[in-house]
């Protein structure tokens, strides 16, 4: 069976929607030669353009701006291309996810699951409305200018100034390439934080299964089968959380690389060479963007540590004194297990913490200041 025909997760609608469109799904199967490979060459084909025309420009905003876009535009065909080689992987989660959804049975874990899924989708949409707001301010306000100007300065093998065709043929490339670019930003970027906030709550539901244990009215030996079922549960939240990480883990490098540089180059632009209304609210846009590619991520990176380090913990809170010694013996078991402290890194190098944000924040300020001297 293909994989686009597999993937039907609820938890990531959107972002498997975006990865569909966008030629991800053909390339992780394999489908080289088709439509997907040639929308991705267009998709990316600004890049270049970008490049060509790096700090030729007279406005200092425009030069910043051209960098800037530049920069991101390197990082997102990299991170594109890192996920389109392991969205495979995806299928995994899709049947870990299943497995644990099946063991929520109480009433307090089924409420603690309605939530997640709300949260879930709100995290979703405030990734949409922000995307959809920084689509807007680099789609629209250049058509109010007196002048005849790109929402996106770059380099064109025509002269868009004094031909009227060239230039709605410019203005159309770019506008349907800023499209693709947001859409696949979009999936890239809100995936990692969801998927992570799933992982947590995942393993919180595991912790009120486990601490709930002996306290009903079960036998010794339905105790301990309980037990031995949320054993299981430890082995695929494990799992579920190393395959996650191996799937966002390099991408997520990349992104710590660039945030520092792009979140600089945006107060620069801010601060000393933006004149107008919509390139402040446009410039503002972009840096909530990047500010939410990252500190979700981190946000809920740390979440994952602490809540697997409260999963130790959980054990102790089940009746386990009036429990057989079958039973107490499988909990030291998985007590010493829980121990193992649960580290993401972002290609193997980088903590996914709220440290490494703030450390993201200090690189950016560096940068600043560096610039502006």
């Amino acid at each position: 069976m293909k994989l686009s025909e597999t993937l039907k997760i609820v938890y990531f609608r959107d972002q498997l929607f975006i990865w569909r469109i966008c030629g991800a799904m053909n390339l992780s199967e394999g489908n080289f030669c088709s439509w997907a490979l040639l929308f991705c060459v267009f998709m990316y084909l600004p890049t270049p353009m970008l490049l060509k025309v790096l700090f030729s420009f007279d406005s200092p905003l425009d030069n910043n701006f051209n960098l800037c876009m530049s920069i991101t535009s390197l990082s997102n065909a990299l991170k594109f291309s890192i996920y389109a080689a392991q969205l495979k992987k995806i299928v995994e989660i899709q049947a870990l996810i299943a497995k644990l959804d099946d063991r929520v049975s109480e009433e307090d874990q089924e409420l603690r699951h309605r939530q997640m899924s709300v949260h879930l989708r709100n995290i979703s949409k405030l990734f949409v409305v922000s995307y959809s707001l920084l689509l807007i301010n680099a789609a629209v306000p250049f058509l109010f200018n007196s002048e005849r100007s790109l929402p996106i300065p770059m380099w064109f093998p025509f002269d868009w100034k004094t031909s009227t065709t060239a230039y709605i043929a410019a203005v159309f490339f770019q506008e349907v390439a800023l499209v693709f670019h947001t859409i696949q930003n979009f999936s890239g970027d809100s995936f990692p934080p969801l998927a992570l906030f799933l992982v947590s709550e995942q393993c919180q539901l595991l912790i009120l299964r486990i601490s709930e244990i002996g306290y009903g009215s079960k036998t010794l030996k339905a105790n301990e089968q309980e037990l031995v079922n949320c054993i299981k549960d430890q082995n695929t939240l494990y799992r579920l959380l190393d395959v996650v990480h191996s799937l966002i883990s390099y991408p997520m490098m990349v992104q710590f690389l660039v945030i520092g540089f792009d979140i600089a180059i945006t107060l620069i632009n801010i601060i000393f060479f933006v004149e107008t209304m919509s390139d402040r609210i446009f410039h503002m846009s972009f840096l909530l963007v990047i500010t939410l590619q990252t500190y979700p991520l981190c946000y809920y990176g740390t979440m994952v540590e602490e809540s697997f380090a409260d999963l130790h913990y959980a054990i102790f809170c089940s009746n386990w004194v009036d429990q057989s010694s079958t039973y107490r013996g499988l909990m030291l078991i998985m007590s010493e297990r829980t121990k193992r402290r649960q580290l993401l890194l972002a290609g193997n190098v980088v903590p996914i913490h709220l440290s490494t944000f703030v450390a993201c924040c200090k690189g950016a300020y560096s940068f600043f200041t560096l610039m502006t001297d």
